[in-house]
Parts: structure tokens; sequence; C-alpha cells
């Protein structure tokens, strides 16, 4: 069987404690010797607050392998020990968020780093739905490897190398052929037929996992009026997570998150709490990519993909993917206006900034883009102004509105067309 994701040795440098660190947060790490598990020398009396001793650091930089207590020695951290890959891939399947998390390994399977934000079981085996040994739930008491040489002379490597995540014990999702660590004989009879419901429960608990409090409050509104913007960026976190997890959210999902945002947002409220939830699923409607997404990356990178618009008068193919770039960044931004920030589109184009400048004014008089309203541009600013794709719309007392879409390339040349013909005379 191929390895689930390649992976690479842990670099055995003097800085490698740093960095173990940097993984695993507040931890509480144990010097071993070489090609072992450990030894006979005690160190559950060991507390957090050891790691701040000169002598178990200097321990630590001479040892062979590095062990990390778990549980409560080391704010709740445990690992999941699963020593056959066809487990694994059940148990990350089951749980999308966690596919992202530390995990490592040496001569079989792998340890799933996780750090429980709340009570979790106590340290035991893990077993399948015939009783057999498959792995470790490691907790209390328990400690492991994370770097050196396993006794079979194979070095413990990192095979997601990843932050440990955080998350609620509650919000793990054991796949119906393992289970779960608390789980008595009785449980292990219902377990057939609460199949479903476990699933179903699941994803509602995965999502509240993702969108973290720290994470709602980093887009939440800090004033009046700034509701639109925010909810716009929730909705694309929906669309991170709907990456993460490889499928759409559900209902009850999108209303879990807009309550979670509420509790920030409410006090700049103006209006009803369903007209922000409906403001937000028509966000969530055309919210193209995730905030994690580059706008503007992946608006180059569909433009390249896609036939490149024709440009009266211009034969060359920068201009022409210039076009192309301002029609796939108004998709994924709908409704608003985009910023278009010329030193990184001359890396793209291969131009200097100033021609892109140039050539973006040459598209606003070609009526191909214009400036977003209230924008103005001014002669030596070093802000790039707010553009929409398409013509501006007049309204019938003559102010431009916000956006005229054009559902084609064919359907923008038309209407350059008809503005570039010459008026007949009035009579």
């Amino acid at each position: 069987m191929k390895p689930l994701l390649q992976s690479r040795y842990i670099d055995p440098a003097s800085k490698r404690i740093s960095h173990i660190l940097g993984l695993l947060g507040p931890a509480l790490l144990l010097p071993w010797p070489a090609g072992c598990k450990g030894s006979r020398k005690k160190w559950k009396h060991l507390q957090l607050s050891d790691m701040n001793a000169p002598s178990h650091l200097a321990k630590l930089e001479r040892a062979g392998n590095i062990g990390v207590a778990l549980g409560r020695a080391s704010n709740g951290l445990v690992t999941i020990d699963v020593d056959d890959d066809d487990y694994i891939t059940q148990l990350l399947e089951a749980n999308p968020l966690v596919r992202n998390t530390l995990r490592t390994t040496a001569q079989r399977g792998c340890n799933i780093w996780l750090r429980c934000t709340t009570g979790y079981p106590r340290s035991c085996k893990l077993s399948n739905r015939s009783g057999d040994e498959i792995g470790e739930w490691r907790a209390d008491g328990n400690q492991t490897i994370v770097a050196g040489t396993h006794p079979s002379g194979v070095r413990y490597r990192f095979v997601v190398e990843n932050p440990a995540i955080a998350i609620d014990y509650s919000e793990i999702v054991w796949p119906h052929v393992i289970l779960p660590p608390d789980a008595t004989e009785s449980k292990r009879v219902r377990r057939v037929t609460e199949k479903e419901v476990v699933s179903v429960s699941g994803c509602g608990l995965q999502i509240q996992a993702f969108f973290r409090v720290d994470l709602i409050a980093q887009v939440a509104p800090t004033d009046y009026h700034h509701n639109n913007t925010s909810l716009f960026k929730l909705a694309r976190l929906v669309k991170s997570y709907e990456n993460a997890i490889g499928r759409a959210s559900t209902e009850g999902e999108l209303e879990a998150v807009f309550d979670r945002w509420s509790l920030i947002a409410h006090r700049f409220w103006r209006h009803t709490r369903d007209e922000y939830y409906a403001e937000f699923l028509d966000a969530c409607s055309y919210a193209r990519i995730g905030l994690d997404e580059n706008p503007i990356e992946v608006a180059v990178s569909r433009a390249k993909a896609a036939l490149l618009p024709q440009v009266q008068g211009f034969t060359d193919e920068r201009i022409r993917l210039l076009v192309a770039i301002c029609r796939e960044i108004q998709q994924i931004t709908g409704a608003n206006p985009f910023f278009l920030p010329t030193r990184k589109l001359d890396e793209i184009l291969g131009v200097h900034c100033t021609q892109v400048a140039r050539w973006l004014r040459v598209l606003e008089f070609l009526r191909i883009i214009h400036l977003a309203p209230g924008e103005v541009r001014r002669r030596g600013g070093n802000r790039s102004p707010r553009y929409n794709y398409g013509l501006p719309m007049r309204n019938t007392v003559g102010f431009s509105s916000v956006k005229e879409g054009y559902h084609s390339d064919s359907e923008l040349c038309s209407a350059q067309r008809v503005r570039s013909e010459p008026k007949a005379p009035l009579p």
C-alpha cells in the first residue's frame, strides 16, 4: 500500500527542540537515548514548568530521542496511535480537519497529534469491532516519541508537518470500524445501529471546530456599517471550510456559523437578525474562493486556463490576459469592486508597473472596466483605485450603479461597439 502522504525526516540539528515546540505548542519534552521509547528513569513527576530549567533543556539537546509527556502534563496534548493504514484512512475520512494536524511515523502506522480543549478519555488501547487491537489512545500518563530513532533503526519522521490543532474531544468522529476509547461492551453493540447518527452529529461538530471563536472574531465587524464586508468574509470562510471537507455546507451548518458570528456582531446591527442572515446566505451564493486563498492568484490561474478575450486594436496577449484577470476577479468578488495591484501584475505580465497602469487606463477608456463608484484617480498617488468589470450602468436619475455584468465577452464587445458608434445629429 502506498503511503498516505510523502514524509520527510525530522531535523536532528540542535534547533530541533524549538522546531518541535513550534509544532506542538506547550509541551513537556522528555530526553531518551537513541533507539528506545523510554527507560526505567522516572519522569511522571516532571511538570511543564521544567521546560524552563536550563538543565532539562541541556538534556534534551543531548538526547538521541525526544518523547512528549501527554495529557495534563502538556495541557491536553494527546495522540491517536494507529498501526494500520486502512484504519488511518477511515479515521481521516471521518475527520477532514484532522488531515491537517501534526502527524508522525516511524516503522508502521502513525501518531495523530491533537490538543483536547475539554475532558477526554483515559489512556487505553484502540480496538476494531472484532475486538482486535489496532492502536492506542494516548493521554494522561502516556508519552509518545516525536523525534529520534525507532528501536528497529528507522528514524521518526513527519507525515504532516503542521501545528497540532486544538479540538473538543466530542468533535472527534470515530468511524464505524474503530471503537472509541471510552467504548464499553454495551456501546460496542449499539455502535452498529448508531452509525448514521454519529456521522450526522459529527458534521455539525466539525464546523464548530473549524469556526473557532478567535477565527470568527477576526472577520467580525468592529463598527457600524461594517456588517456587509464582514458577512462576505464570513461567506469566504465557509468556502474555506467546504474546501477542507470536500463538500457543501448543510443548512444547519450555515445557521450555526451565522449564530456564532451574531454573538460578536449583534452590537453593531442596524437591522433584524433575519435580514442579516439573508444577506449572509446571499454572500455564500456568490463567494467563489476561501478566505485563505489570494484572489489575484486565483484569478490569474483561472484566466490562464480559459480562452483569452479579444481586445479590439490589440494583439499583445499580455493585455488580453489582463482583461481576463479583471473578468475572473470580478467573478470572485461578486458585486464588490476589486483592487488591481500594479506591482503584482508587473510580475505576472512581465512588464513594468507603469505599463500596467497605462494598460488599465486604456481598458477604462475602452469601457472594459470602470472605476468603482466614489473612486477618483489621483496623479502621482501610490494607491491603486478600485474597479468593476464591464460598463457602468446608469439608472433613471442619471447616476452610475455599482456594476453592470456581462455574461460573455461577446456581450461586452457588443456594448463597446454601441458606445463607440457616432450618434446622429439632433434635428
